[in-house]
């Protein structure tokens, strides 16, 4: 049985092309009193807006190097001391094309963080 330690939900929202890296975005915490072992996972969109396509490449990428995206899903186990914290970075890239299908509207509202193109989850798993 898989045990999520935690789960990541990343919204992808505002950048209508390119690559974006959002540095120290998301932390991660060890706060119990045991040292922990995890493996992150990328286990793909959660939401349906119709634009997840255009994400081409989504990733976690931690302070210690450790990273797991779209493209690589599992990462390295590694471990975390108790009250150890590590500092996480997003990093996408949307394809060119959104700018070139969507209509003036919904790249505005994108834009204007009113309008997600997706969201999409990662988990840190409790390896035994």
């Amino acid at each position: 049985m898989t045990r999520v330690f935690h789960r990541f939900l990343v919204y992808v929202v505002k950048d209508t092309g390119g690559e974006a890296r959002y540095a120290k975005s998301a932390r991660l915490c060890n706060n119990n009193t045991n040292n922990v072992k995890l493996r992150l996972k990328y286990t793909g969109p959660f939401t349906k807006t119709g634009f997840e396509q255009y994400v081409k490449y989504i990733a976690l990428i931690t302070s210690n190097g450790i990273s797991v995206s779209s493209e690589s899903p599992e990462s390295a186990v590694f471990e975390l001391k108790p009250g150890e914290c590590m500092d996480i970075d997003v990093e996408y890239v949307i394809d060119s094309r959104l700018s070139e299908d969507l209509d003036f509207i919904r790249l505005k509202m994108i834009s204007d963080g009113r309008l997600s193109i997706g969201g999409f989850q990662f988990d840190a798993i409790i390896e035994d």
